[in-house]
């Protein structure tokens, strides 16, 4: 059950994705390969880090300090 201003606030939002451009799906999905394409040499998850040092999910050490 909605009220009155969360409905209006629903209509609203309705209204504006309704006016929004669409794209086909071939088209999209053409220009999300093309920019993966493009853009995979600098994607360290596509090539790798350069060194274990810049890599931030690298396996902590396994050294804990006992001192409290």
């Amino acid at each position: 059950m909605h009220s009155v201003p969360q409905a209006r606030k629903l209509v609203e939002s309705l209204r504006t994705e309704r006016e929004m451009p669409r794209l086909l799906v071939s088209k999209a999905t053409n220009d999300l390969v093309k920019y993966t394409a493009d853009h995979s040499p600098d994607d360290v998850f596509v090539t790798g880090f350069i060194s274990d040092k810049l890599n931030p999910f690298r396996p902590k050490s396994s050294f804990q300090c006992a001192a409290l």
